[in-house]
């Protein structure tokens, strides 16, 4: 399979070894204690750059544009990611896109993110390895429910886009 000429990855991006599975809201966890992120991502239309701002209490709020390449086969996804200051993201915030705002709670080596906008009944639990090998072999919690981790479906873009088709719009 051959990656589309815009989606080749460039020389700085890096593959991500993550798996990801849906978790039924009513199986969370309990989050006491549990640190937690506030993340809201906004999709520019027109290609896979993705803006995100993550807040947490006492920690300084971070900007940082992103851009995932797509999967190839079973290659690992490659990603690249740069920091901005918060006049440089809000210059480019102002772009058209679609957005998601998540909290994202640190649980078990890794995270779950619960989606605040758009509510879609399900939370995501996502963890990221060193290596295929740590990827494949790992027994995920008993909380998690379907992998979504290769269904672009349930990537945060397509959630974002859910919002849109509910309205009756098209990207």
């Amino acid at each position: 399979m051959t990656r589309p000429i815009d989606a080749m990855p460039e020389k700085y991006s890096q593959p991500e070894i993550e798996r990801r599975w849906l978790v039924e809201l009513t199986h969370l966890p309990s989050f006491a204690g549990v640190r937690c992120r506030e993340i809201e991502d906004k999709y520019v239309d027109g290609g896979r750059l993705r803006l995100r701002v993550i807040r947490e209490p006492g920690v300084e709020t971070k900007f940082k544009p992103g851009k995932k390449y797509g999967f190839v086969g079973t290659e690992p996804e490659n990603v690249v990611s740069i920091y901005l200051d918060e006049a440089e993201y809000n210059t480019l915030s102002l772009l058209p896109g679609v957005i998601t705002r998540k909290s994202r709670y640190a649980l078990v080596g890794g995270s779950i993110d619960v989606y605040e906008y758009p509510a879609f009944g399900h939370a995501i639990f996502e963890i990221e390895f060193d290596s295929d090998e740590a990827a494949t072999s790992f027994i995920p919690p008993v909380f998690v429910g379907e992998e979504v981790t290769r269904k672009s479906n349930y990537s945060g873009y397509s959630l974002a886009c859910r919002t849109l088709s509910l309205l009756g719009k098209k990207r």
